[in-house]
C-alpha cells in the first residue's frame, strides 16, 4: 500500500527487504485463513499437530502489525496534502469492486446472503474486509501522527513508544497492572515503531532475533495448549477476546520479524521482481484470498474434516490460495491502472 523506495542521490532505489516483509505478511494472512476454514478454533488443544499449528498460528497473526510497521516505515514524511489523500483512491476502488465480486460469489456458494441493501451495508461497515476500515482510520491520522512524532526529541519518542506499549500490549498478559482502555490503538504503536526503524536503522544480531522469535512462538503455543480453560483455543488467555494484535507476545514477534528482514539485500533480479509484484498488490491479495478460500476449503471439506485431519493439506491449500489470489490481483491491478490512466488523461485534456 505504500511506495517502496529510498533515495540515493538523485535515484530512487527499491528496497528488497520491505518487499520481502510485505510478501511474508501476505502469505501469513492466507496462512491464518487456514485456521478459520478448517475448524481449528473448535478443536481440543491436544497433540503435537495442534501444538505445531498453534505455534504457526501465533506467527501468522503478526501479519497485520507488520503491515502497520511498513506503513510507518514508508509514510513517515507524508503531510496533509492532495497527494496523500489521492493515494487512497486505488485502494478504495479495489475494496469496492473486489468486495462486491466476493459477495456475489458467496451468494452463489451459500445461497442468497447479500441483497443490494446488504451489499451497501457490508461495504459501509467493512464486514466483508475489516482491515480496510482499520487502515482507513490510520491513513487519515498519518499526517498528524507524523507531525506529532517529529515534534518530539529522541528521548521523548522512546518514552512515547514505551507508554503506548504499556497501554496496548501488557493488559492481556498482566491484566492486573495495565489498563485495557487503549488496547485497540495498537496500529499507532506499530506505525511509530516503523518510523523509528526507518530513522534509526536498528541493527540487532540476527541469531539473537531468531532465538527470541522462536522462543516466543513456542511460549505462546505452550501457554495456549496447557492453560486453556475452555479446552479449545482460549482467545482471552494471552490475547483479548476480539483477537487484538497488539499484545506483548505478538509485539515481540512482529519486531523480531521486521528487524530480521527489513535490511535484507536480495541480489537476484528475478526474486526482487517477484517480491516487488507481490508487494504492489498486497491489499488485493488480501481481498481475493477470501474468495479463493471459500472455493478451495469448500472442496476440501468434502473429503477432510477438522484441523488435525487437514494438517498436511496446509502445504496445498495455502500456497494454492496465495498463488490464485496473486495472479488475480496482478490482472486486476493492471486493468485498474489502465482505466485510471485513461481517466486522468481525459481530465487533463478537458
Amino acid at each position: 500500500m505504500e511506495t517502496n523506495g529510498r533515495t540515493d542521490g538523485n535515484a530512487v532505489i527499491r528496497e528488497s527487504g520491505p518487499d520481502l516483509i510485505r510478501s511474508m505478511a501476505c502469505f501469513f494472512v492466507v496462512g491464518a485463513h487456514f485456521y478459520l476454514n478448517t475448524g481449528y478454533y473448535d478443536e481440543l488443544m491436544a497433540g503435537w499437530k495442534m501444538f505445531v499449528m498453534t505455534a504457526f498460528r501465533w506467527l501468522f497473526v503478526t501479519a497485520v502489525p507488520l503491515f502497520f510497521m511498513l506503513t510507518g516505515y514508508f509514510k513517515k514524511n507524508k503531510k496533509m496534502d492532495r497527494s496523500h489523500y489521492m493515494s487512497l483512491i486505488p485502494l478504495a476502488v479495489s475494496y469496492v469492486v473486489i468486495s462486491v465480486a466476493k459477495m456475489i460469489l458467496y451468494n452463489r456458494l451459500y445461497g442468497k446472503i447479500y441483497g443490494i441493501k446488504e451489499m451497501f451495508v457490508n461495504l459501509g461497515n467493512y464486514q466483508i474486509a475489516w482491515y480496510m476500515g482499520l487502515y482507513l482510520c490510520v491513513f487519515l491520522l498519518i499526517p498528524f501522527l507524523n507531525k506529532g512524532w517529529y515534534a518530539l526529541d529522541k528521548k521523548e519518542q522512546n518514552a512515547l513508544i514505551a507508554t503506548l506499549i504499556f497501554l496496548c500490549a501488557l493488559y492481556p498478559v498482566w491484566n492486573y497492572i495495565a489498563p485495557s482502555y487503549f488496547v485497540g490503538t495498537y496500529p499507532v504503536v506499530f506505525y511509530f515503531l516503523g518510523i523509528a526503524v526507518r530513522d534509526r536503522r536498528w541493527k540487532v544480531n540476527k541469531l539473537i532475533l531468531c532465538a527470541v522469535l522462536i522462543l516466543t512462538v513456542l511460549c505462546e503455543a505452550t501457554i495456549s495448549m496447557l492453560f486453556t480453560s475452555v479446552g479449545v483455543f482460549d482467545w482471552s488467555l494471552i490475547s483479548t477476546p476480539d483477537g487484538t494484535y497488539g499484545t506483548a507476545f505478538i509485539t515481540i514477534c512482529t519486531v523480531c520479524v521486521f528487524l530480521l528482514f527489513y535490511d535484507t539485500d536480495i541480489r537476484s533480479k528475478i526474486i526482487r521482481r517477484i517480491l516487488s509484484l507481490i508487494s504492489k498488490v498486497s491489499f488485493e491479495i488480501y481481498l481475493f484470498a477470501g474468495a479463493y478460500d471459500a472455493l478451495i476449503y469448500g472442496c476440501l471439506k468434502r473429503y477432510v474434516t477438522g484441523p488435525v485431519q487437514s494438517f498436511w493439506w496446509f502445504f496445498v491449500t495455502v500456497p494454492l490460495s496465495f498463488i490464485c489470489a496473486l495472479v488475480s490481483s496482478l490482472i486486476f491491478r493492471f486493468m485498474v491502472d489502465k482505466i485510471l490512466l485513461v481517466f486522468n488523461t481525459s481530465l487533463h485534456r478537458g
